[in-house]
């Protein structure tokens, strides 16, 4: 068990500790679990400022080690030379006929023993999203997605016109 958890965090990249902690303190054990720097088979939590050197050697800021998880666009596929489409946007969000999108609201499945009932009723809700946002992610999905698809029962059929605007709206207006 200590193994196999030794094993998991030394994959973990090293963090530095903040200015206020010890740096006197030596420990001797092989897991490097937290921000740790090894000098001479033993290791000490170094407790400095990022900038400053313990033996000659350099403390890694944070910054560098961070990982963002970026979700681009592939402009060029190697096979066609297409634009490809991102899978995690036709996944957690939704297109409707008039260009709008929704999505759900986060933290929808999380923690909901903690939560009231109004506030998992208005977490089961959908909500637009704005101008900025449909933009986005109209460049990040093909022609297909774009189009409009019909359904049998659609819940979102109430949502597909917009007949309060005049640019979008399909009915003539009555005038009395």
């Amino acid at each position: 068990m200590l193994r196999c958890a030794i094993s998991v965090f030394r994959r973990i990249p090293p963090l530095t500790l903040p200015y206020y902690c010890n740096a006197s303190r030596i420990i001797s054990i092989q897991p490097r679990c937290f921000s740790t720097l090894k000098l001479n088979n033993t290791v000490a939590f170094t407790g400095l400022p990022s900038g400053s050197l313990v033996n000659n050697k350099q403390i890694l800021d944070i910054s560098k080690n961070l990982v963002v998880p970026v979700r681009t666009v592939t402009k060029f596929s190697l096979k066609k030379g297409k634009r490809k489409t991102v899978k995690a946007v036709v996944k957690r969000f939704f297109r409707l006929h008039w260009g709008g999108w929704i999505r759900t609201k986060i933290g929808r499945h999380k923690r909901l023993w903690k939560k009231s009932p109004p506030q998992k009723r208005r977490l089961r809700q959908h909500v637009f999203c704005n101008g900025t946002q449909n933009t986005l992610l109209d460049k990040m999905v093909t022609r297909y997605w774009k189009k409009p698809k019909y359904y049998v029962e659609d819940p979102y059929a109430p949502y597909h016109t917009r007949e309060e605007f005049p640019y979008t709206r399909k009915k003539p207006r009555d005038i009395y």
